[in-house]
């Protein structure tokens, strides 16, 4: 496997030879129409920054009750496969307590604490150099690029 890296751009070689680009990658998980193919990589990365955007928009909490059932558990199971458990379940805590936030300050409270998770130290800052690490060990875990 070659990896090469220049910024925040990283291309790797999956088995077949064929380089694999970071930005396409993120941008192909970032377009909520593409119909083409979604490596395991891919899909992890998407259902991921779909709870990331809505997070970066309104905070953890707006993100974790504003998500489909199935879309926050696919989202948790994205940051697991990048190796972001301790983010994962604080997640999967927010979520498991948001119906019980039945007052005002019950649900502020429950803010803050969502988004000092979320965005502090051990938070949201992560993400791209996980997604960087993961590709660099598994590049065959993401669609190879357009030509």
């Amino acid at each position: 496997m070659l990896v090469a890296g220049i910024g925040s751009l990283i291309t790797a070689s999956n088995s077949g030879g064929i380089a694999v680009k970071s930005d396409d990658i993120w941008n192909r998980a970032l377009d909520y129409d593409y119909d083409g193919p979604r490596a395991e990589g891919d899909r992890a990365l998407h259902d991921l920054l779909l709870l990331d955007n809505m997070a970066q928009n309104g905070g953890l909490l707006h993100a974790v009750q504003g998500l489909e059932p199935h879309e926050l558990t696919a989202a948790v199971a994205g940051y697991r496969w990048f190796g972001l458990d301790s983010l994962a379940d604080g997640i999967e805590s927010v979520a498991e307590e948001a119906p019980g936030a039945t007052s005002l300050e019950q649900a502020e409270a429950l803010e803050v604490r969502a988004d000092d998770l979320y965005f502090g130290e051990e938070g949201s800052d992560l993400i791209d150099p996980a997604f960087t690490n993961k590709l660099a060990e598994q590049p065959d875990a993401f669609a190879d690029s357009a030509p």
